[in-house]
């Protein structure tokens, strides 16, 4: 019989989700490193690759913990993240992505079912994408000072501001985010199947 979702989630799920978190968290970072010297790629693809390869740690998560609230927390937590690393102003954008995420899996072993994951997952990643385009939104001059400091060339910051002020070069990114993270869930849902549940990690 199907295992159905649990009403709260509990400190094993916590741990679950933070290791699942930092992994995808290290990942980004190396992502945005390499893809930083080659500005299109950055600006238009380290969303959606990040996507691609955090699908599947997502998916363990969610097929180990199978219970409402783990998208919300996971976006959450993003953005507390973001806010230590001097932009506060975007938590409460990333509560939003993660409260649209969360909506998302309304409905009963959802966090099991791969098009629910498909679907949640994928507005995650559009949240995260989008959420690159806050900073430019809010505080143009300041956003400068510290990309600057972060390594951003002039070229790279010229092409992100075109791109924050295009609504079609922003759907462009969308799409791309969006593509990429429903094949990462399409090749997470295959791991799982092929090693992580013949391993006993996820059920």
């Amino acid at each position: 019989m199907e295992q159905t979702v649990k009403k709260k989630i509990g400190v094993r799920d916590i741990m679950t989700i933070a290791a699942m978190m930092v992994i995808n968290f290290a990942i980004a970072m190396v992502i945005g490193m390499v893809t930083l010297p080659f500005p299109a790629v950055y600006l238009y693809g380290s969303a959606g690759i990040d996507a691609f390869i955090g699908a599947t740690f997502y998916l363990v998560a969610a097929n180990r913990i199978n219970k409402h609230g783990l998208l919300f927390a996971w976006a959450t937590v993003y953005g507390l993240i973001q806010g230590v690393m001097g932009y506060m102003f975007l938590v409460p954008y990333f509560l939003i992505v993660a409260l649209i995420a969360e909506l998302c899996m309304v409905g009963k072993n959802t966090y099991r079912s791969a098009v629910r994951n498909r679907i949640g997952w994928m507005v995650n990643s559009i949240g995260n994408f989008v959420g690159c385009a806050v900073p430019l939104w809010w505080s143009w001059d300041s956003y400068q000072e510290m990309a600057a400091s972060s390594g951003f060339d002039a070229n790279t910051l010229n092409m992100q501001l075109s791109m924050v002020t295009s609504p079609a070069l922003m759907l462009l990114g969308v799409v791309i985010t969006a593509v990429l993270a429903i094949l990462g869930t399409l090749f997470g849902q295959r791991l799982l199947r092929k090693h992580f549940q013949k391993a006993g990690i996820v059920g």
